[in-house]
């Protein structure tokens, strides 16, 4: 039979087993450290990756300036440019942030003002379309000519009541116009508009757009022309530079106009969530953490729906956000 071992002995195996539990879980406690440690740094590789690839999207959205850029956005099809031909630069400024350029394009002197229309990208347009008020109606206003497009059955001319109102209030318009021509603006430009008799009215006429090309036309380089459309929704326009065509320039016509700047378009994130990208806007609503409040889709139909899809209350108002 074996010996019995002392309670001292016991107590001591005790001690020793207890300290390599507590290695052992030291060990284990180090491990999982580790683990989370190699995770994160992991994750944030990741994460900078993603953040590096959407930087550079970002940037290849504001300037399209490479030749590859550029290149990517020309069509399939292929129409050579007939010599010579004119160049010219054309800039676009938003509707709301007067003297911020939304858009650059180059343009050739043959190609009509309805090509460059439709390229031309407005959020505006966007959010009638969505609405179901889309009006294809519009008009260049450049050197006394509205150029209105009237391609659609439906479009109207929208220079008409001006040019009534012109020919039928005559009095009240050039008492307008000479507070207009002897404001500051026509002191520091008399250089430039030193031709312009000041007593008698600018004669306007009306151009289909889609006949009238910019070679067709008269302007000044640098000059603020107008472009309307949706009813009242303008953007400065500005032809900044004309040349001739050169052989480092895209030789496809039909890659005209040719996009080469594109303002970033800021788009804000929910007001709850944080996360999505927000497609409503609220105003006065009364359980919103702001106002106006923006929410993605998911978390406004759970602040304002019920779970039968009822709406929980309606004193407020909504309208759809696209972006800024």
């Amino acid at each position: 039979m074996g010996k019995c071992r002392s309670p001292g002995a016991q107590s001591a195996d005790m001690s020793k087993v207890e300290q390599l539990a507590q290695v052992k879980r030291r060990q284990d406690e180090d491990k999982a450290k580790a683990e989370l440690h190699s995770l994160r740094a992991e994750m944030k590789e990741r994460t900078t990756s993603v953040a590096e690839s959407q930087a550079v999207k970002s940037s290849s959205s504001i300037f399209i300036t490479s030749s590859s850029k550029m290149n990517a956005a020309i069509p399939q099809e292929f129409a050579p440019v007939q010599f010579p031909e004119i160049v010219l630069t054309i800039e676009i400024y938003h509707n709301i942030r007067k003297g911020q350029k939304s858009q650059e394009f180059l343009v050739l002197g043959k190609q009509t003002l309805t090509e460059l229309r439709d390229k031309i990208y407005c959020s505006t347009d966007q959010l009638m379309q969505q609405e179901g008020v889309h009006d294809p109606s519009g008009y260049f206003l450049i050197e006394g000519s509205f150029c209105n497009d009237l391609r659609d059955p439906s479009a109207i001319d929208y220079s008409e009541p001006i040019r009534n109102w012109l020919q039928n209030s005559k009095d009240e318009a050039l008492a307008k116009w000479e507070a207009i021509v002897s404001g500051n603006f026509f002191k520091k430009h008399k250089s430039l508009l030193g031709g312009v008799a000041t007593e008698h009215l600018p004669t306007f006429k009306s151009l289909a757009m889609h006949k009238t090309r910019f070679c067709d036309l008269k302007f000044r380089l640098g000059s603020y022309y107008l472009y309307c459309h949706q009813g009242d929704c303008r953007h400065a326009v500005v032809i900044r530079d004309m040349r001739l065509i050169h052989p480092e320039d895209v030789q496809n016509k039909a890659a005209y106009p040719l996009l080469i700047f594109q303002m970033r378009t800021a788009h804000r994130k929910c007001s709850i969530c944080g996360i999505f990208r927000a497609k409503k806007m609220t105003v006065d609503d009364k359980y919103a953490p702001e106002n106006p409040s923006y929410f993605c889709d998911n978390c406004y139909f759970l602040l304002h729906y019920s779970e039968a899809g009822t709406l929980l209350y309606d004193d407020f108002t909504v309208y759809d956000y696209f972006c800024e």
